[in-house]
């Protein structure tokens, strides 16, 4: 098992003075959001960990990790940026995650154990913290609908209504090399390869369309993402130690 950390964004919604280095060093606690990261997944055991960089790339040196640099950081997006891991999604079963968000390592641990090629973490009581973040929690959720088995049938939409949200997807996933495999085929059949600004949402949804099984993991304990000064806030307090 191996980790994908995904920090190439400059995190343009934070006001200048947080975002004169890149989101993932934002302090929370006593470290910053990518060292508790990395702690985490050593803690698993897991130390093959890799950073897909882009915005002052030379802050990460310091970690002596495998980078994968993403030069088009500033007019690309996620899909663009984790097919620069091609070289290990390809090869090993990965964890990927976004850079700014925190959670506990139950919800890699769960992500270790389930054995399908392509699984989404996601949390079912996302109301409470979209409450605090947005005061209309729809105002930024999109749709994540599941079947009993745990099959996601849409993923990523815009809706008006909670009933098409049976959770909010997180940004952390685990890729084995056939699911990474089936989403390469679909860059390629679906998108033409024209991915510079596609959401990893974006494909998921058509995979789904497509009748691929894509597993939902629950995961409900403590977690919170960055996008603005009000959520680096509400994720200090989330993650106070």
């Amino acid at each position: 098992m191996r980790a994908i950390i995904l920090v190439a964004g400059r995190g343009s919604r934070l006001p200048k003075h947080l975002s004169k280095n890149p989101k993932s060093f934002l302090k929370v606690g006593k470290n910053t959001i990518i060292e508790k990261l990395i702690q985490n997944f050593f803690f698993l055991g897991i130390n093959k960990i890799a950073l897909v960089t882009g915005y002052k790339k030379n802050k990460f040196k310091k970690f002596k990790l495998k980078n994968f640099d993403n030069p088009r950081w500033k007019n690309t997006n996620m899909v663009y940026s984790l097919n620069k891991a091609n070289g290990w999604l390809s090869k090993y079963n990965c964890i990927v995650t976004y850079g700014d968000i925190l959670y506990e390592t139950k919800a890699i641990e769960d992500l270790m154990k389930d054995k399908n090629e392509i699984t989404i973490s996601y949390d079912p009581f996302w109301k409470k913290l979209w409450s605090k973040r947005f005061s209309n929690p729809l105002s930024d959720a999109e749709t994540f609908k599941i079947t009993k088995n745990k099959r996601i049938i849409e993923i990523g939409k815009k809706t008006s209504k909670y009933k098409d949200i049976h959770g909010q997807y997180m940004g952390l996933m685990q890729f084995k090399p056939k699911g990474w495999l089936r989403f390469k085929e679909c860059l390629k059949k679906d998108f033409n390869n024209n991915f510079d600004n596609l959401y990893l949402t974006d494909v998921f949804q058509k995979l789904i369309e497509k009748m691929f099984f894509i597993k939902a993991s629950k995961y409900d304990h403590k977690w919170a993402e960055v996008d603005s000064q009000k959520d680096y806030l509400i994720m200090k307090k989330i993650f106070k130690d």
